[in-house]
């Protein structure tokens, strides 16, 4: 387990399957990720064995230190082992524990996984939309700015852009 201030990062648990899957089928937290689709529950157990089955993949819960509380996950997809980077994303899922910087003590302690513990040089996120707090977060933990994918997807009715933004080793 990794450990924080306020949270940490570890294995997700059966218990913790009701609540994500939740989080999935919810339609306001969908649109942040992109467009929303009801997700079965054979889809979602895919998901969720997929990351214990996928080497490119990793997934961790985000609990709250002391009571292990779920807040949400972080997940490093397409895991390149000769470019050395990754995917970063992440959710925290209930409105009570965003904006507390939370997120950012997460994002903070996969980045020193992604560099001590995978050897990564470099990880890469797309925030979909106008999402200012997660854009503020992701700069605050050192990502940068690196362009806008325009109308590159479809949600809740009407195209939006996609920001990309990069974080190298030597940058943090």
């Amino acid at each position: 387990m990794l450990i924080g201030e306020k949270v940490c990062l570890g294995p997700i648990l059966l218990g913790d399957a009701p609540k994500l899957f939740n989080w999935l089928n919810t339609v306001d937290l969908a649109y942040r990720n992109g467009p929303y689709r009801p997700l079965s529950e054979a889809h979602f157990n895919g998901w969720i064995n997929g990351f214990n089955a996928d080497p490119a993949r990793v997934i961790f819960a985000i609990r709250t230190q002391g009571d292990l509380r779920l807040l949400g996950y972080l997940h490093l997809t397409n895991i390149d082992a000769v470019a050395r980077g990754a995917e970063l994303g992440m959710l925290i899922g209930d409105a009570q524990d965003q904006g507390r910087g939370l997120g950012g003590e997460a994002l903070g302690l996969a980045i020193g996984f992604c560099w001590r513990d995978l050897n990564l040089q470099r990880l890469t996120l797309y925030v979909v939309g106008d999402n200012p707090r997660a854009i503020a977060a992701y700069a605050k933990a050192g990502f940068v700015h690196e362009g806008v994918m325009r109308h590159a997807a479809f949600v809740n009715g009407a195209h939006r852009d996609i920001t990309v933004m990069g974080l190298l080793r030597e940058d943090g």
